[in-house]
């Protein structure tokens, strides 16, 4: 369910036809499409659409783009598509789980009847994705819903724990993440006043990785912990 009161009609400023002739283009300028975003709520459910249920890559990957912009300028304009955005984490398209991931984390702050407890299990279910992106995003993602939502940071720093203790990455891979986690360690240190379970996943991992980079970057936070 949309947002707009009539969404078969658009105002005469704009044309879904002539916009899916412009977005189909791999090169786009989607520029003068993000003013029209948060401007007109018809548009939005135009963009909604598009992102959830259009095959045609460069068609969805715009519309994303348009609304990743536009939220962050004016994030209360989207907040009624929460469950639309939140559908996305179950596609079986990796770039979809993606932008779900995204939209939802910067409309994490708006969530005050915590509307992110009944998706918290496919949004972590990220963090087990084949492609490492994907995890790597679900992390660094996550700082943005513990600034908006400190009281779940201890158990989405379990989550995250978790997933990494059982992987199967390459070193190469798991240093990636490694790094990825202590970027997102530090960004959230305030919000996790109980840092036992962290400090011991991090000594297993001083103990097992072979990166210098990484054994430096632990070492540095437990002298700052």
């Amino acid at each position: 369910m949309f947002c707009s009161v009539e969404t078969s009609y658009l105002k005469n400023m704009f044309e879904e036809k002539k916009y899916l002739d412009i977005v189909s283009e791999t090169k786009a300028d989607i520029t003068p499409f993000i003013d029209l975003a948060i401007s007109e709520n018809q548009f939005r459910d135009v963009l909604t659409k598009h992102l959830l249920h259009n095959n045609a890559i460069n068609i969805y990957y715009h519309s994303y783009m348009i609304i990743h912009k536009a939220i962050r300028i004016n994030p209360s304009l989207f907040f009624c598509y929460w469950n639309e955005f939140s559908s996305l984490l179950k596609y079986d398209n990796s770039y979809h789980r993606n932008y779900g991931m995204d939209l939802i984390a910067n409309l994490a702050a708006l969530d005050k009847n915590d509307q992110f407890k009944l998706i918290i299990e496919d949004f972590y279910k990220q963090l087990y994705d084949k492609k490492i992106s994907t995890i790597k995003y679900c992390i660094s993602y996550s700082e943005i819903i513990v600034k908006s939502k400190p009281q779940l940071a201890s158990t989405i720093i379990r989550k995250i724990i978790g997933s990494l203790r059982v992987n199967d990455n390459s070193d190469r891979y798991q240093n990636f993440l490694i790094n990825g986690f202590l970027k997102f360690l530090t960004s959230i240190d305030k919000e996790l006043p109980d840092k036992t379970e962290v400090k011991s996943f991090l000594k297993d991992v001083l103990i097992s990785t072979k990166s210098v980079k990484i054994k430096k970057e632990i070492n540095k936070y437990f002298i700052q912990n």
